[in-house]
């Protein structure tokens, strides 16, 4: 009885992973046999020449680097970006929720800097950081480690991609927290500090980590505007735009896919953490 159960469960599951994978694999052929038929790779190239390049993430391109030594350089940018955006952002999000002075002095200057693209920022991160690293930062001239592929330059614009969103999203949590929690804990002889371990953060939580899976998706959205700057001679970015002006456009779609599989990774583990974090979210009685 529980061999045949399993045995239908199993074959339900495969069926829903062929459903689910039909459409692509259509998609696919189409692709094939259309850029077979244009018969120009160096504008629409077939999806085996695709896949020969994801097949050799290894392989040296041009003189910068494959994919996967790429690849890795831009998670270092958006790690080290994503990281100082959370800890500002959620730092400046509690203190303007649990100080109406800092929000109404701090507020008007981020409602105007806030619409502005990320990518906006780009000449001024060029003016400002110019071609200084982070070895630089600390009176290192050269390290020759990945460190000395990092600018400063970068990390800013990635930093301002995630800043926003984090900020946001802890200021709305921050500030959505009921009242009669607050008050139920005074009542009760908690102290500021335990009032906000054991309210604030908790009920803030949902929200914190909503801003923190955008930020990162945005962080990782400009990473390829970012490795653009003057200078950058590294990174996913950077290798997709050098691909295409050597037409190598098999190396392009290459570097997209791995642009879009690195966020949707990025956006899965987020939502584990969230899930991890704040299952209670919706069962409050």
């Amino acid at each position: 009885m529980e061999t045949a159960k399993h045995t239908e469960n199993r074959s339900g599951r495969l069926i829903s992973l062929l459903t689910a994978a039909a459409p692509l694999l259509v998609l696919l052929l189409v692709w094939q046999l259309a850029a077979v038929r244009l018969g120009r790779p160096w504008i629409f190239p077939p999806v085996t020449r695709v896949l020969e390049q994801l097949a050799h993430p290894l392989r040296t391109h041009y003189a910068s680097g494959s994919l996967l030594g790429n690849t890795s350089v831009s998670l270092l940018r958006v790690l080290i970006g994503f990281v100082l955006a959370a800890v500002v952002g959620i730092s400046l999000g509690v203190l303007m929720g649990s100080a109406r002075f800092v929000r109404r002095t701090v507020e008007p200057l981020i409602e105007i800097l806030r619409p502005l693209c990320p990518i906006a920022w780009l000449p001024f991160a060029i003016a400002v950081f110019k071609l200084r690293t982070v070895p630089q930062l600390f009176g290192l001239a050269y390290t020759r480690t990945v460190w000395d592929q990092v600018q400063l330059g970068m990390i800013f614009v990635i930093f301002v991609g995630g800043f926003f969103p984090i900020l946001t999203n802890t200021l709305d949590g921050v500030t959505g927290v009921r009242r009669s929690y607050v008050l139920l804990a005074r009542t009760l002889g908690a102290s500021p500090a335990q009032v906000f371990r054991h309210v604030y953060l908790p009920a803030a939580m949902p929200q914190i980590l909503t801003g923190l899976r955008q930020g990162l998706g945005l962080c990782w959205f400009v990473i390829i505007a970012a490795e653009m700057m003057i200078g950058s001679d590294s990174g996913i970015g950077y290798l997709l735009m050098y691909a295409a002006d050597n037409a190598a456009m098999d190396l392009v779609v290459a570097a997209m896919f791995i642009i879009g599989i690195v966020g949707a990774s990025l956006n899965f583990l987020m939502r584990r953490v969230m899930h991890r974090f704040v299952s209670w979210k919706g069962r409050e009685v």
